[in-house]
């Protein structure tokens, strides 16, 4: 029996992909839902099927197994909403229904089979509800088959299905011929290869391993290709320990390898993004309704975290509205973003203990489970928290290495966004109202606050201290009414 959607409650996905099969429960039906739970469990359910047409016993036999464990867990967790899908390996193979029949019993509900081009479309949904200006290539490699959409500015131009996947060994000069065939090139600055699954995930491990990358976090990776290409040639002659390498890919990451570099090459790609999107998030997003798909990934995000964090409703807004003069720091539409996302993440450790609440809010962020935000963004935001959480009058050094994501105005914006959400929090306690009664002013030469009412009895000599660092840093003259 198949589960009616509700856009409510806790959703899981079951994606039967060639090579392994993914169960993940998300906490509830959002724009940018969190993981309770996530499982990868290696099937090889697609091997052989390019060749033979056909799935073997055992590896049916396996993933029913597999399904089993997954059925028991939805029957305990009382899911709202179970969507499920198969991928290259039963769409290929002619004796899919010996698998098929006996999980959908199993699953008690409809298995939906993807095409190719229905695969592709949806993993370009995933990845462009995280990527809004996505530009270039999308390339989502599996088991069993590559999906290729090309994308502009977010808009999906064309998609292909083609049945290469890294169970097996290619005709490399047949493949290159295939994408060449396609004619889509990636020859502007502008343009990126995305690249989607665990292969490319792969591959950025062990870039992330070799080049000492500060972020954990694999998604919004940037990989130039002549890196990529010089890890690929190693992957695919075996040669060396490749550190970062996950020992379950090793036995076919060297087709894997192949087949990336002949598709790079190919279309003249020079930068790979590494993502963590895939078919899933696509499927999810289908059955959402166009209301509740926002376009800024980073602020919907956020938005989803304060209903969480947030002590007193309406605290972003008011801070929000009280920290607006400070936008003219930098470019003022990028600013006015990244403080709105800082105003909504404000509250993110307060429960925390005071002595650490700056680290913890900073990993909050550096390792948050989304793929929503860049590593930028990311970078960014832990700066100003770590700031704005920081309790010594002193600054203290930003433990983390992120300098060579950071750019200087970068630092420089996310230390005065810190700064001004330090002083605001402390004066008003984290209260909405007591913030609408204070009023802030910038201009190139003075730092002007304003008390209104009779809010002057929240200027003690914290607050006037947290005050005074944030003028000495913009490096204005501090002028305090009391109205």
């Amino acid at each position: 029996m198949e589960h009616s959607i509700k856009e409510q409650g806790k959703v899981a996905v079951i994606d039967i992909g060639s090579n392994s099969i993914r169960f993940v429960i998300f906490d509830r039906y959002g724009r940018y839902p969190y993981p309770l739970f996530n499982e990868r469990i290696t099937c090889r359910l697609g091997e052989g099927v390019q060749e033979t047409k056909r799935l073997k016993k055992d590896r049916i036999e396996q993933s029913l197994e597999t399904l089993k464990r997954f059925s028991k867990i939805i029957n305990m967790a009382e899911l709202e909403t179970v969507l499920s899908i198969g991928t290259a390996a039963v769409r290929q193979a002619e004796n899919a229904e010996e698998f098929i029949k006996p999980a959908e019993k199993l699953l008690k509900q409809n298995i939906r089979v993807l095409s190719g081009v229905q695969e592709a479309d949806l993993v370009a949904k995933g990845l462009i509800a995280n990527i809004p200006l996505a530009n270039g290539i999308i390339a989502d490699l599996g088991g069993g088959s590559l999906e290729l959409v090309r994308v502009e500015n977010g808009k999906k131009n064309e998609s292909t299905s083609l049945n290469y996947g890294h169970l097996r060994d290619i005709d490399e000069n047949k493949f290159s011929k295939t994408i060449r065939g396609l004619k889509w090139k990636n020859d502007c600055e502008s343009q990126f290869f995305y690249g989607v699954g665990g292969s490319f995930r792969a591959l950025g491990l062990v870039y992330k391993q070799k080049n000492k990358y500060p972020l954990d976090i694999l998604h919004g990776l940037t990989i130039p290709t002549k890196k990529a290409n010089r890890i690929l040639n190693k992957i695919i002659k075996k040669d060396g320990d490749l550190k970062g390498l996950p020992q379950s890919r090793k036995a076919t990451m060297s087709n894997a390898a192949k087949i990336m570099k002949i598709v790079l090459k190919d279309t003249k790609s020079k930068n790979i993004v590494v993502c963590g999107t895939s078919v899933r998030e696509g499927v999810v997003l289908q059955n959402l309704s166009i209301r509740n798909i926002k376009h800024d990934p980073l602020i919907a995000t956020c938005e989803e975290i304060a209903k969480q964090s947030e002590r007193f409703f309406g605290l972003a807004t008011s801070l929000e509205n009280l920290l607006k003069p400070m936008i003219s720091i930098g470019h003022k539409e990028e600013i006015h973003r990244l403080l709105k996302a800082s105003c909504l993440m404000a509250d993110i450790a307060w429960n925390e203990h005071t002595s650490s609440r700056g680290i913890i809010a900073a990993e909050k962020i550096l390792l948050l489970p989304t793929n929503s935000l860049t590593h930028r963004e990311r970078a960014w935001l832990a700066k100003t928290l770590f700031h704005r959480y920081n309790r010594t009058i002193d600054l203290v050094k930003f433990p983390f290495k992120v300098s060579a994501i950071l750019s200087k105005e970068d630092n420089y914006t996310s230390l005065v966004i810190g700064l001004s959400l330090r002083f605001a929090m402390a004066a008003c306690a984290g209260l909405p109202d007591l913030i609408k009664n204070l009023k802030l002013e910038l201009d190139d030469n003075f730092l002007k606050i304003s008390f209104l009412g009779d809010t002057k009895t929240l200027l003690v000599d914290h607050v006037y201290e947290k005050l005074n660092l944030l003028a000495q840093r913009l490096e204005r003259e501090l002028v305090i009414e009391l109205l």
